[in-house]
Protein backbone atom coordinates (compact mmCIF):
# COMPACT_ATOMS: atom_id res chain seq x y z
CA UNK A 1 0.00 0.00 0.00
CA UNK A 2 1.02 3.58 -1.05
CA UNK A 3 1.92 6.10 1.27
CA UNK A 4 -0.40 9.58 0.76
CA UNK A 5 0.72 12.61 2.00
CA UNK A 6 -1.26 14.50 4.04
CA UNK A 7 -3.50 10.97 4.97
CA UNK A 8 -6.22 10.63 3.22
CA UNK A 9 -8.94 11.04 6.06
CA UNK A 10 -7.25 14.79 6.91
CA UNK A 11 -7.65 15.52 3.37
CA UNK A 12 -10.38 14.09 1.42
CA UNK A 13 -13.08 16.34 2.36
CA UNK A 14 -11.21 19.18 0.67
CA UNK A 15 -11.28 16.48 -2.84
CA UNK A 16 -13.12 16.24 -5.25
CA UNK A 17 -15.17 12.88 -5.99
CA UNK A 18 -12.58 11.96 -8.66
CA UNK A 19 -9.86 12.95 -6.49
CA UNK A 20 -10.91 10.87 -3.49
CA UNK A 21 -11.27 8.05 -5.91
CA UNK A 22 -7.82 8.51 -7.87
CA UNK A 23 -6.47 8.67 -3.82
CA UNK A 24 -7.82 5.36 -2.88
CA UNK A 25 -6.78 3.80 -6.11
CA UNK A 26 -3.57 5.13 -5.45
CA UNK A 27 -3.11 3.95 -2.16
CA UNK A 28 -4.71 0.69 -2.71
CA UNK A 29 -3.19 -0.69 -6.16
CA UNK A 30 0.62 0.83 -5.54
CA UNK A 31 2.82 -0.73 -3.52
CA UNK A 32 4.46 0.50 -0.37
CA UNK A 33 7.73 1.94 -2.32
CA UNK A 34 5.79 4.45 -3.44
CA UNK A 35 5.11 8.33 -1.93
CA UNK A 36 2.24 10.27 -3.02
CA UNK A 37 1.68 13.78 -2.42
CA UNK A 38 -1.94 15.84 -2.57
CA UNK A 39 -2.25 19.28 -3.01
CA UNK A 40 0.92 20.46 -1.51
CA UNK A 41 2.64 23.57 -2.05
CA UNK A 42 5.92 22.77 -3.80
CA UNK A 43 9.47 24.90 -4.08
CA UNK A 44 9.51 28.45 -3.53
CA UNK A 45 6.61 29.00 -6.27
CA UNK A 46 4.21 27.12 -4.26
CA UNK A 47 2.76 25.23 -6.80
CA UNK A 48 0.23 22.45 -5.82
CA UNK A 49 0.34 19.68 -8.71
CA UNK A 50 -3.67 17.82 -7.46
CA UNK A 51 -0.91 14.52 -7.07
CA UNK A 52 2.92 14.00 -7.40
CA UNK A 53 4.03 10.35 -7.33
CA UNK A 54 7.40 9.26 -5.99
CA UNK A 55 8.81 5.82 -7.20
CA UNK A 56 12.61 4.59 -6.69
CA UNK A 57 13.10 3.15 -9.85
CA UNK A 58 10.22 4.28 -12.30
CA UNK A 59 10.69 7.98 -10.75
CA UNK A 60 8.15 11.25 -10.95
CA UNK A 61 5.27 11.70 -12.34
CA UNK A 62 2.32 14.33 -12.03
CA UNK A 63 -1.23 14.06 -11.98
CA UNK A 64 -4.18 16.53 -12.59
CA UNK A 65 -7.74 15.62 -12.00
CA UNK A 66 -10.47 16.74 -13.85
CA UNK A 67 -14.33 15.65 -12.92
CA UNK A 68 -15.32 16.79 -16.40
CA UNK A 69 -17.81 15.11 -18.58
CA UNK A 70 -18.18 15.19 -22.81
CA UNK A 71 -21.22 17.75 -22.34
CA UNK A 72 -19.23 20.04 -20.44
CA UNK A 73 -16.57 21.06 -22.51
CA UNK A 74 -17.34 23.88 -25.80
CA UNK A 75 -14.15 23.61 -26.43
CA UNK A 76 -10.68 22.68 -26.02
CA UNK A 77 -6.85 23.45 -27.64
CA UNK A 78 -3.49 23.03 -26.76
CA UNK A 79 -3.54 26.13 -24.08
CA UNK A 80 -7.04 26.24 -23.03
CA UNK A 81 -10.40 24.48 -22.30
CA UNK A 82 -13.75 26.23 -22.36
CA UNK A 83 -16.41 24.51 -20.01
CA UNK A 84 -19.95 25.20 -19.85
CA UNK A 85 -20.81 25.33 -16.14
CA UNK A 86 -23.63 26.41 -13.81
CA UNK A 87 -22.62 30.30 -14.20
CA UNK A 88 -22.41 30.55 -17.71
CA UNK A 89 -18.99 29.65 -19.66
CA UNK A 90 -15.48 29.27 -18.28
CA UNK A 91 -11.99 29.02 -19.47
CA UNK A 92 -9.50 27.39 -18.08
CA UNK A 93 -5.77 26.47 -18.66
CA UNK A 94 -5.38 22.90 -20.54
CA UNK A 95 -4.76 20.88 -17.42
CA UNK A 96 -2.01 18.65 -19.98
CA UNK A 97 -0.02 21.71 -20.32
CA UNK A 98 -0.66 22.63 -16.65
CA UNK A 99 0.75 18.79 -15.93
CA UNK A 100 3.86 19.06 -17.68
CA UNK A 101 4.49 22.50 -16.75
CA UNK A 102 4.80 21.33 -13.30
CA UNK A 103 6.73 18.26 -14.31
CA UNK A 104 9.24 20.66 -15.55
CA UNK A 105 9.57 23.12 -13.02
CA UNK A 106 10.05 20.15 -10.39
CA UNK A 107 12.34 18.48 -12.47
CA UNK A 108 14.58 21.80 -12.65
CA UNK A 109 14.21 22.20 -9.18
CA UNK A 110 15.64 18.62 -8.32
CA UNK A 111 18.67 19.73 -11.06
CA UNK A 112 19.98 21.72 -8.40
CA UNK A 113 20.98 18.85 -6.04
CA UNK A 114 24.22 17.22 -7.54
CA UNK A 115 22.59 13.88 -5.48
CA UNK A 116 19.88 13.67 -8.08
CA UNK A 117 21.51 14.09 -11.59
CA UNK A 118 23.45 12.22 -14.04
CA UNK A 119 26.94 12.61 -14.44
CA UNK A 120 27.51 10.89 -18.29
CA UNK A 121 27.82 13.62 -20.75
CA UNK A 122 24.80 12.73 -22.87
CA UNK A 123 22.80 13.56 -19.97
CA UNK A 124 25.06 15.48 -17.69
CA UNK A 125 22.64 17.71 -15.34
CA UNK A 126 19.34 16.25 -16.28
CA UNK A 127 17.70 14.34 -13.03
CA UNK A 128 18.43 10.41 -12.64
CA UNK A 129 15.46 9.46 -12.96
CA UNK A 130 12.39 9.07 -15.23
CA UNK A 131 9.79 11.88 -14.58
CA UNK A 132 6.04 12.54 -16.62
CA UNK A 133 2.86 14.05 -16.57
CA UNK A 134 -0.29 13.46 -17.04
CA UNK A 135 -4.75 14.35 -17.01
CA UNK A 136 -6.61 11.84 -15.10
CA UNK A 137 -10.66 12.21 -16.89
CA UNK A 138 -12.23 10.80 -13.93
CA UNK A 139 -16.28 11.00 -15.53
CA UNK A 140 -14.81 10.35 -19.17
CA UNK A 141 -13.70 6.35 -20.15
CA UNK A 142 -11.29 5.35 -22.86
CA UNK A 143 -14.19 4.72 -25.58
CA UNK A 144 -15.81 8.19 -25.41
CA UNK A 145 -12.37 9.99 -25.41
CA UNK A 146 -10.78 7.94 -27.99
CA UNK A 147 -14.57 9.08 -30.68
CA UNK A 148 -13.59 12.82 -29.95
CA UNK A 149 -11.12 13.31 -32.68
CA UNK A 150 -10.87 17.03 -30.92
CA UNK A 151 -9.84 15.74 -27.91
CA UNK A 152 -7.18 13.36 -29.04
CA UNK A 153 -5.74 15.84 -30.86
CA UNK A 154 -5.47 18.28 -27.64
CA UNK A 155 -4.57 15.51 -25.19
CA UNK A 156 -2.52 13.20 -26.31
CA UNK A 157 -4.04 9.62 -25.58
CA UNK A 158 -1.60 7.91 -23.95
CA UNK A 159 -0.61 11.14 -21.46
CA UNK A 160 -4.52 10.38 -20.21
CA UNK A 161 -6.15 8.37 -17.83
CA UNK A 162 -9.82 7.59 -18.36
CA UNK A 163 -12.38 6.95 -15.63
CA UNK A 164 -12.44 2.97 -16.33
CA UNK A 165 -8.71 2.50 -16.09
CA UNK A 166 -8.97 3.21 -12.19
CA UNK A 167 -11.53 1.11 -11.47
CA UNK A 168 -11.86 -0.59 -8.25
CA UNK A 169 -11.72 -4.16 -9.49
CA UNK A 170 -8.70 -2.70 -12.40
CA UNK A 171 -5.45 -5.25 -11.88
CA UNK A 172 -2.69 -3.39 -9.74
CA UNK A 173 0.40 -4.38 -12.09
CA UNK A 174 -2.22 -2.99 -15.18
CA UNK A 175 -2.32 -0.12 -13.43
CA UNK A 176 1.36 0.88 -12.29
CA UNK A 177 2.04 -0.26 -15.60
CA UNK A 178 -0.81 2.65 -17.37
CA UNK A 179 1.05 5.35 -14.73
CA UNK A 180 4.89 4.33 -15.92
CA UNK A 181 3.36 5.51 -19.88
CA UNK A 182 3.30 8.90 -17.96
CA UNK A 183 6.85 8.73 -18.21
CA UNK A 184 8.42 10.70 -21.61
CA UNK A 185 11.79 11.84 -19.82
CA UNK A 186 13.73 8.96 -19.17
CA UNK A 187 16.84 10.08 -18.04
CA UNK A 188 19.40 7.50 -16.16
CA UNK A 189 16.11 4.47 -16.74
CA UNK A 190 18.89 2.86 -18.81
CA UNK A 191 20.91 1.47 -15.59
CA UNK A 192 17.64 0.70 -13.47
CA UNK A 193 20.11 -0.72 -10.89
CA UNK A 194 22.02 2.60 -10.18
CA UNK A 195 19.14 4.77 -10.84
CA UNK A 196 17.16 2.59 -8.34
CA UNK A 197 20.10 3.05 -5.73
CA UNK A 198 20.55 6.55 -6.38
CA UNK A 199 16.88 7.16 -5.73
CA UNK A 200 16.50 5.35 -3.06
CA UNK A 201 19.64 7.38 -1.54
CA UNK A 202 17.80 10.63 -2.50
CA UNK A 203 14.73 10.26 -0.91
CA UNK A 204 14.94 12.83 1.83
CA UNK A 205 17.17 14.65 -0.56
CA UNK A 206 14.06 15.18 -2.92
CA UNK A 207 12.05 16.24 -0.23
CA UNK A 208 14.51 18.86 1.13
CA UNK A 209 14.57 19.80 -2.90
CA UNK A 210 11.40 20.26 -3.27
CA UNK A 211 10.16 21.44 0.22
CA UNK A 212 8.14 18.20 1.06
CA UNK A 213 7.48 16.35 3.89
CA UNK A 214 8.47 12.67 3.74
CA UNK A 215 5.79 11.79 6.25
Amino acid sequence: MATLIPTFSSCSQRMTSGERRLAQRLEDKLESDYLLWYDVPVGRKRLHPDFILLHPQWGLIVLEVKDWKLETLCQVNPQTVTLLTAEGEKTVQNPLEQARGYALELAKMLEQDRLLVEHQQAHQGKVAFPYGYGVVLTHITRRQFDAQVGLCKVFEPHLVICKDEFYEAVDAIAFQERLWQLSPYTYGKEEKAEGKRLTIEAFSRFGTSLNLSLH
